[in-house]
């Protein structure tokens, strides 16, 4: 009896202390293909309709773990790609002020981002339509990059001067003007 009271007391003190026999060792950081694989398992998810992207809390979630995978690994090169990725996200469900923020992140870290012009495009158009309020510096900024931009169309040109030109309205109110003006043709 002795012999069993001797072997139980070191296990029921060390139950009682809130052991479990299991160290507190920090998790291993998660390899790049692993993170991908469960990036790629989330969206098959929201592909096959499992989860819907317009519940916000899953719009998060998602744009948290493409931004996982890109603090984790930034010197990747498909970082830029899940900060980009994570910056649509939070455009798509209205979270505009982190859109912007990742955006801007974004073209300060990797300035030859294969998309640079898709993300000025969106930055313009986010000041100019959904930050409130409005911060006419930030358009005019964004649009005068844009015009920096090799390649661009003529028609994008034009359409970006356009918006230089006209500023100081409201999107809303440069659509009425530019109906105005195509309706006195």
């Amino acid at each position: 009896m002795k012999k069993l009271i001797l072997i139980a007391l070191p296990a029921l003190m060390l139950v009682a202390c809130g052991g479990s026999g299991k160290t507190n060792a920090p998790k291993a950081k998660p390899t790049f293909a692993e993170m991908e694989t469960n990036l790629k398992a989330f969206e098959d998810s929201l592909k096959n309709g499992l989860i819907d992207l317009n519940q916000k809390n899953n719009g998060v979630d998602y744009a948290e773990r493409c931004l996982a995978i890109y603090r984790s690994y930034p010197k990747d090169a498909a970082a830029p790609k899940y900060l980009d990725k994570a910056h649509m996200i939070y455009s798509s469900i209205s979270a505009h002020p982190l859109a912007v923020m990742y955006a801007d992140t974004l073209l300060r870290k990797y300035p030859s981002y294969e998309n640079r012009k898709m993300v000025l495009q969106s930055l313009a158009t986010s000041y100019d339509m959904f930050i409130i309020p409005r911060n006419k510096d930030k358009v005019t900024y964004y649009y005068e990059l844009l015009l920096k931009e090799p390649n661009l169309s003529k028609e994008e040109q034009e359409d970006y001067r356009y918006r230089l030109d006209h500023v100081d309205l409201t999107y809303e109110e440069l659509i009425l003007e530019r109906s105005q003006t195509a309706g006195n043709q």
